[in-house]
């Protein structure tokens, strides 16, 4: 196992941003709002030969005022408990405070090594802030500035020798597992994402309440099932974009589209109790137009009456609204009691499969020549449009290029019509599938 570290701290002291910094991307939101973190998030850090995990954590009042801020100290109390090393961060600025006097006791319980890192020391700023902090007991502070990066080298110079004192596995393979499978968990606000997110992983890795947007972060976590190598993300709900007003929200918005974009394989959280909204179907059109496979997932199957009127009414609404991605996996499932979650990972796997999915080209143009010939393309100003031959260039999606004889030549209808009969005779249901239309590229060919 790599070592892993934890940052902890007050609100407001710059956590996300050391976050950030050290994994060398925007990776955790941030902003001036207090409380903007509140799941763990990790990534990875690499220093020279050596890496290791880092988690993000939340920074809370020293007393939970609330169910949400109980489980917000919880994450990060487990965070401290499984790492091998704390950073715990004071304001430069503000000097030291109270409340870092808690987290600074929370850290000292552990018996973890720990440092403490003093951010927003641009310049002098730190110094006094650096002197107040010899008191905590836990060593010299650290300066630096996590927006600027002063300080960072000598930080990960003074992590990476204390891990090593404490013989700590640094070394860690940081190379992409080409069979791992990615799955990002989408929907609106309270469909049960997260609760579904911990039920896959066993845990409570993630919060979970009755209240709309307690996921901010999209929070990503490696994985396997039946050995299948994994990487399971969470993300914040998804509300019609003329709702989403507040900054915090269009940040959390832009992480969970940035999910969808590297994911594999996206389920889509629908609460089986409602009826089927039109952001349901945005969100679904969003998937579909990324090329993601899907499994749509009915979730609190247990809390449904009058089940197969339920289901019905669920399929035909899905088939009237995503004509273009006819036959995805619909999966009744509920995520508090487990039921359904064997059928829905083997959904998974199904609907990748179909993802990578390559047809053989003599197979291909056999159904092709037997397809147009039943159905021949539309006439173009009197004359006949011939399409030659088809090739797959493209899986995940599969995507394909028709060859045809003049520009312009098929209609955006009888593209559709093309890639409904393939869709039918390969058997690639719930599948997006690409179809371009190419004329000839020589230009004295005849027509």
């Amino acid at each position: 196992m790599p070592a892993t570290i934890a940052i902890v701290g007050r609100p407001n002291v710059g956590k996300s941003s050391l976050f950030n910094r050290l994994v060398g991307r925007r990776s955790a939101l941030t902003d001036p709002q207090p409380g903007v973190t509140r799941d763990r998030r990790e990534g990875i850090v690499d220093f020279g030969t050596n890496s290791f995990c880092i988690i993000d954590t939340a920074g809370l009042e020293a007393t939970p005022q609330s169910e949400l801020e109980n489980n917000m100290q919880n994450q990060t109390i487990s965070a401290i408990a499984s790492a091998h090393l704390v950073l715990l961060v004071l304001d430069g600025r503000s000097g030291l405070m109270p409340l870092d006097e808690h987290f600074n006791e929370l850290v000292r319980k552990s018996n973890k090594p720990a440092l403490v890192v003093v951010n927003k020391s641009e310049g002098r700023a730190g110094d006094s802030t650096q002197l107040e902090a010899f008191s905590l007991g836990l060593g010299e502070p650290i300066l630096v500035s996590a927006q600027h990066g002063d300080g960072i080298f000598e930080l990960l110079s003074e992590v990476t020798r204390l891990l090593l004192e404490k013989n700590e596995n640094l070394n860690i393979s940081t190379s992409v597992d080409a069979t791992r499978i990615s799955i990002a968990i989408l929907g609106r606000p309270n469909t049960g994402k997260s609760t579904l997110f911990n039920t896959l992983l066993g845990e409570n890795r993630v919060m979970t309440g009755p209240e709309p947007g307690v996921t901010r972060d999209a929070i990503h976590v490696d994985w396997a099932y039946h050995g299948q190598s994994l990487r399971l993300v969470d993300t914040a709900g998804l509300r019609r974009k003329a709702r989403v007003t507040e900054r915090l929200e269009q940040m959390s918005t832009e992480d969970t589209m940035k999910a969808l974009r590297f994911c594999n394989v996206a389920f889509l959280v629908l609460d089986a109790v409602k009826d089927l909204e039109k952001q349901d179907i945005n969100i679904a059109h969003n998937i579909a137009d990324q090329g993601r496979a899907m499994v749509i997932i009915l979730n609190k199957w247990d809390l449904v009456h009058r089940n197969k009127e339920r289901e019905n009414y669920f399929r035909e609404q899905v088939a009237l609204s995503l004509p273009q991605i006819r036959g995805v996996a619909i999966v009744k499932c509920s995520a508090t009691t487990t039921a359904g979650i064997d059928l829905l990972m083997k959904q998974a796997f199904e609907a990748h499969r179909q993802w990578n999915r390559r047809i053989n080209t003599s197979d291909l143009n056999r159904w092709l020549a037997a397809t147009s010939q039943r159905h021949p393309p539309p006439m173009v100003n009197k004359r006949a449009v011939k399409i030659r031959y088809i090739t797959q260039y493209a899986t995940r999606p599969p995507r394909f290029s028709l060859s045809i004889n003049r520009t312009g030549g098929l209609s955006d209808t009888y593209i559709r019509y093309l890639t409904n009969e393939l869709r039918a005779a390969f058997h690639l249901p719930g599948t997006p599938i690409r179809m371009l239309a190419r004329a000839r590229s020589n230009p004295y060919s005849p027509q």
